[in-house]
């Protein structure tokens, strides 16, 4: 209980070698969201997100959100951050105003595992990794418009970072139950 730094909710960072991670609390500080300014994160989470992302001078800062970040991956729900576009475009040009490098995006709440890419005008294109449905047998139809989109097995993604190289790289796969690595981009 209260891992951030004695507030309620459940968002706090970790740091493994040279990449921070920084896990949100996307159900503890939920307003409706057809209010009028709704918020997934409240107005403390969501500015030390923003102060912690400012800060950070790892190579890879890697955003985790319960729910999905790209547009139209739950087609028609308020329940991912089509719900809160606003503070989701808030974030993103916080990155961008405060030249974060290195931002990745991790979600989860889909019965498949996805690779999307988020572009942005002003900043460069975001990536966002999903992976889902490890134990659950319900599937949720796959997306042409993502980089990738599997459902026929459970699945998980492995997330493989290089910060000693020169150009620093992380490399993102997604393996199925039998162990066969069905998936991988750097």
């Amino acid at each position: 209980p209260y891992a951030s730094g004695g507030k309620p909710g459940g968002w706090f960072a970790r740091t493994i070698a040279d990449v921070d991670f920084f896990f949100l609390d996307g159900r503890y500080y939920r307003t409706n969201p057809r209010w009028p300014e709704p918020s997934m994160l409240g107005a403390e989470q969501k500015q030390w997100l923003l102060e912690q992302l400012a800060a950070s001078r790892a190579a890879f800062k890697v955003i985790v959100s319960p729910v999905p970040w790209a547009e139209g991956v739950k087609p028609g729900s308020l329940d991912t951050w089509d719900g809160f576009a606003a503070e989701r475009e808030e974030i993103f040009r916080g990155v961008t105003a405060n030249k974060v490098d290195g931002v990745l995006l991790l979600s989860a709440d889909r019965h498949r595992s996805d690779a999307w890419r988020i572009p942005r005008a002003d900043g460069y294109d975001l990536y966002e990794f999903e992976s889902s449905r490890l134990t659950n047998q319900h599937v949720h139809k796959t997306f042409e418009e993502a980089i990738f989109s599997y459902n026929e097995l459970q699945s998980f993604a492995m997330l493989d970072f290089d910060t000693a190289a020169d150009d620093p790289s992380v490399t993102h796969r997604i393996v199925n139950i039998r162990g066969d690595c069905v998936f991988e981009m750097e």
